[in-house]
Parts: structure tokens; C-alpha cells; sequence
């Protein structure tokens, strides 16, 4: 029996190691896969969708290129590298979009966009938090009938509001201590999902804020929808005078198709010196992503961009100071 035991040891330790060593090459194709199949998102829907986990690309890249080296496995080696320096470097693209501007006499503008979720436990914390960052321009989404109670607090500090909270997930308010021009409520795509589109005075100067919230593009209908939308805004941007602010939960990162679509022929653009690739969703998850957003169009510039705490929503809320160039 003793002299039995040591070759059936063997098989077994081997079976463990190359099990290993095909799961990182698995990982490692599946990284270089979506790299590059992320890349061609104008061309499908699930293609784009791969597109939102580049950060993820890095890391398991990463992983692999020391396992590679430690394996001296040249050809996974190689395609990691490479698939790793792809991601890197489209980040990288929107680690600082814009120079720091002198702030001068004027005070910067102070935004803020926060996903707070329907059915969130901690209402009465979240809108706490949304009062101490004390922002101009405060853009709620996924607010609903359950929120009315909880949101006093905001119609009493500020003197302009809209509310529209009757469309489930995809509910939304605005408020907003700025001189208010006018109001109106577009609604997008098949399910007529609000938009807040409001007119507002900076400092003399017409601003619009477009308050948004997509739907995610987890299916065929919900892409081409999701798209659909982005590129509206993009066209009302368009057509737009004066200084113009685009915030809220865009289910899009910064380097998807989908943003793409909304940034080519708006004038739309980040414009922020900070980073905008940290994730602001799914923070206790593997797959977090950077889909909450601030956008900026005719002169004005992010110079500080700061994602709030964990406040009982799956999402951060995010807050911006901007400064205008004139």
C-alpha cells in the first residue's frame, strides 16, 4: 500500500497546477477579449458593453504578466502586456481633461449628482449628506413617492425645484438656489423616461442644467434606447446658447460608445482636472464602474471633482466646482 501512494500524489498535485495555469490563460483571454472587443462598441451592443470594464482589464492583466514571467510563457506575456497598455493608456485619456484655471474673485459653481436609490434604508443620511455639500445645482435621481418626506429639507433650503417622481428607477428632482429662467421636463425614448432641462442665471450669463438618467443598456431594445437618448441630448446641447451643465447617473464611462454619441457634435465634454475614471458604482463589487457624471460645454471648467461616501445606494454621489473662463 505505502509504495502506491506516492504516484497517485503526483497526478493529483499536477492536475492542481496546470488547472491553475489554464484558469490564468482563460482569465488572460477572456481580458484580451474584451479589450478589444470593447473597442468596436459603434458596431454592436454587447460589444460596447464590454467596453465598461477597462479598469478590471488592468487588473487582471497585470496578474497575468507576473504569472506569465514566473511561468515563462512568452505568448501570454505578450498579449497581456499588450492588452494592459491598451487599457492604460485609454484611461489615461481622462485623467486630466482640462488645466487648472485661475479662480480669481469669483466663486466656483458647486454641482452635485447622486443616484440615491429608490428603495435606499438611510434617506434621511443621504439627504444629510446632499445638504452639507451645500451645492448650487443639486441633480437627485431615482427619487420617489417614498422620498417625499425626506426631501423637505431641500425644498425648504432651496427656492427653485422641479420633481418628477413618479417614474419608478428612473424618478428625478432638481433643486437649485440660482435664478430660475424657466423649467421644462423632456421625456425620452419608448418609456418616455424624464428629463430636467432648466434655464437658470450664472453670474448675468444663460445657463442650462439637463438633469439625466438612461436606462442601462443590458439588452438589445435597452442599448438602442440608451443610445437613443444620449444622442438627443446631445442634439438639444447642440442647439444650445450660453453655458451649459449635463448631469446624473449616464449607466455610460467615459470611454463607451454611448458617450461618444453625446460628446461628438455637442461641444459636450468632461473638461474636469481631476480624474474622471474612479468608479462611482458598485463600490463593494469586482465590476465597479465610473457611470455618474458631470459634463460641461462653452467655456467652463471642473476644478474639483469629489465622490461622496457610501450613503445606502449602490451608487457615490458626485460634486464638482466650475469655473468659468470669462
Amino acid at each position: 500500500m505505502s509504495d502506491d501512494a506516492p504516484p497517485a500524489d503526483k497526478p493529483r498535485l499536477l492536475k492542481t497546477s496546470l488547472s491553475f495555469g489554464g484558469f490564468c490563460e482563460i482569465a488572460a483571454l477572456s481580458a484580451l477579449t474584451g479589450t478589444w472587443l470593447g473597442s468596436l462598441g459603434r458596431f454592436h451592443w454587447t460589444f460596447d458593453l464590454l467596453s465598461h470594464f477597462r479598469l478590471q482589464y488592468i487588473v487582471v492583466n497585470a496578474v497575468i504578466v507576473v504569472f506569465a514571467l514566473f511561468r515563462r510563457r512568452t505568448w501570454l506575456l505578450l498579449v497581456s502586456l499588450i492588452s494592459l497598455l491598451w487599457n492604460a493608456q485609454i484611461i489615461h485619456a481622462y485623467h486630466h481633461t482640462a488645466g487648472i484655471e485661475e479662480a480669481g474673485s469669483v466663486k466656483p459653481l458647486r454641482v452635485m449628482t447622486f443616484n440615491v436609490m429608490m428603495d435606499n434604508p438611510n434617506q434621511v443620511a443621504a439627504i444629510e449628506h446632499v445638504m452639507k455639500a451645500d451645492a448650487d445645482i443639486v441633480c437627485l435621481l431615482e427619487v420617489n413617492e417614498s422620498w417625499q418626506t425626506s426631501l423637505e429639507p431641500l425644498r425648504v433650503k432651496y427656492p427653485h425645484r422641479v420633481e418628477e417622481m413618479n417614474d419608478g428607477n428612473f424618478g428625478i428632482a432638481c433643486y437649485t438656489r440660482l435664478p430660475l429662467k424657466s423649467l421644462e421636463v423632456r421625456r425620452f425614448t419608448i418609456w418616455r423616461l424624464p428629463s430636467l432641462l432648466l434655464t437658470l442665471d450664472h453670474l448675468g450669463v444663460p445657463l442650462t442644467f439637463i438633469g439625466t438618467h438612461p436606462i442601462p443598456p443590458m439588452g438589445g431594445l435597452s442599448a438602442h434606447e440608451w443610445r437613443e437618448q444620449l444622442s438627443q441630448i446631445g442634439a438639444i446641447v447642440t442647439d444650445l446658447e450660453g453655458e451649459v451643465i449635463v448631469a446624473g447617473d449616464f449607466n455610460a464611462t467615459p470611454w463607451c460608445e454611448g458617450m461618444r454619441l453625446l460628446r461628438e457634435k455637442s461641444g459636450l465634454d468632461f473638461h474636469s482636472v481631476d480624474p474622471v475614471w474612479p468608479p462611482t458604482w458598485g463600490l463593494r463589487l469586482p465590476m465597479m464602474i465610473p457611470i455618474d457624471h458631470v459634463l460641461v460645454k462653452r467655456g467652463l471648467t471642473v476644478q474639483k471633482r469629489t465622490i461622496g461616501p457610501e450613503m445606502g445606494s449602490d451608487h457615490r454621489s458626485v460634486t464638482v466646482e466650475i469655473l468659468s473662463s470669462r
